[in-house]
Formats: structure tokens, C-alpha cells, sequence
């Protein structure tokens, strides 16, 4: 039994990377689950055992995906560094970490450049749209810490701050997955943060 289990999972492991092969060359709307099926070397049947339809599948793969960046900027928000350091290393991971993992890279150009929302996406798009609103909530907590700490200038306004630096991370994302050159290096990443974090400090 617990060696069914292993290969199962271990199919299903094999359909999500096939699934974002296709998804990468050929966009969400004009791939098939045919498609995906041909690239995992499997029957079409077998992709259906482990996911419903083209949605689910979409969505277990970006989310999952999602989800081990999530663990890696999690990090950054540990008590152990201050309000401001947290800020700091927030937005230095979430663009070094672009970098170091080609597959949340990969999905991340896929749900930016090549996917259209269509309704059956839409759940999944608002689900984006709360987990933003959440990012840009926690980073103006942040701002409010290091004003109290006497870290981060008092005339700062704790959600326009967190808006820009929210920004910031998502504007340099789209700038590098269209051209890599733009940010060729952890250097120039730690450079540009570093000239935002000057903007907060006392």
C-alpha cells in the first residue's frame, strides 16, 4: 500500500512538471489536458485520476508552487529581525528567490503572461487578489512597528508605504521575467532595495 501511495504521488509530481512545460510554451487557454498527458509519457485517463479537469490542475500546480516561495519569505518576517530588517529581507527574498527556484519563476511568468482570466479562473484570481491585500496589510504593520520602534521616519503613512513596496516587488518581477538582464545579479537586487528602505528610515 505505502508503495502505491509513493507512486502516485509520484505520478502526480510527474503531471504538474509536464503541466508546466505545456502551460510555459503554450499558455493556459490553448493547452489541452491531451496535451499534458502526452508530455508526462501517460493515458489522459491518467492525468484525470489525479486532477478534475484543466482548472484543477492549473490551479494545484500554481498554487503549489506558490506555496514553497511562501515558506522561504515566511522567513523573513521571523520576531528575531526588526520591523524595518524585516522589510528589508522581504523584499530582497522575493526577488533573489526568483533566482534560485526556475520553477516558481516558470510559474510565475505563466500566470502573469499566459493566462487569460476566464471564469473559470476567476475563483483562483480573487484568491490572488485577498493574498495581495494580506501582503500589503502585514508590510503596513511592519511600518507601523518600525515607527513605534523609532526605526522608520514618523511622517511615514504605514499603507502608502506598504503599497509602494508591494509595488516595488511586483514591478521588478515583471521587469526581469521580460528581460533577466534588468536585475543580472543579487547585488543590483540589494542595491535597489536598499535605496527604498533609505526612503523609511528615521
Amino acid at each position: 500500500m505505502r508503495r502505491t501511495k509513493e507512486e502516485a504521488a509520484a505520478t502526480r509530481e510527474q503531471i504538474l512538471d509536464a503541466a508546466l512545460r505545456v502551460f510555459s510554451r503554450k499558455g493556459y487557454s490553448a493547452a489541452t489536458l491531451q496535451d499534458v498527458a502526452a508530455e508526462a509519457g501517460l493515458t489522459r485517463g491518467a492525468v484525470y485520476w489525479h486532477f478534475k479537469g484543466k482548472v484543477e490542475l492549473y490551479s494545484a500546480l500554481v498554487g503549489e508552487r506558490f506555496a514553497r516561495a511562501n515558506e522561504v519569505l515566511a522567513e523573513a518576517l521571523s520576531p528575531r529581525y526588526s520591523p524595518l530588517e524585516s522589510i528589508e529581507r522581504l523584499l530582497t527574498r522575493s526577488l533573489e528567490y526568483l533566482e534560485e527556484d526556475p520553477e516558481y519563476r516558470a510559474v510565475l511568468s505563466i500566470s502573469l503572461f499566459k493566462t487569460e482570466l476566464t471564469p473559470e479562473l476567476e475563483p483562483g484570481f480573487q484568491q490572488k487578489i485577498a493574498s495581495m491585500r494580506r501582503l500589503v496589510d502585514a508590510v503596513a504593520d511592519l511600518v507601523r512597528k518600525g515607527i513605534a520602534a523609532g526605526e522608520i521616519d514618523r511622517a511615514t503613512d504605514p499603507r502608502a508605504a506598504a503599497l509602494a513596496a508591494v509595488s516595488l516587488v511586483n514591478g521588478a518581477t515583471a521587469l526581469h521575467l521580460m528581460d533577466p538582464k534588468v536585475l543580472e545579479s543579487r547585488a543590483a537586487v540589494r542595491r535597489m532595495v536598499a535605496t527604498f528602505v533609505r526612503g523609511l528610515r528615521r
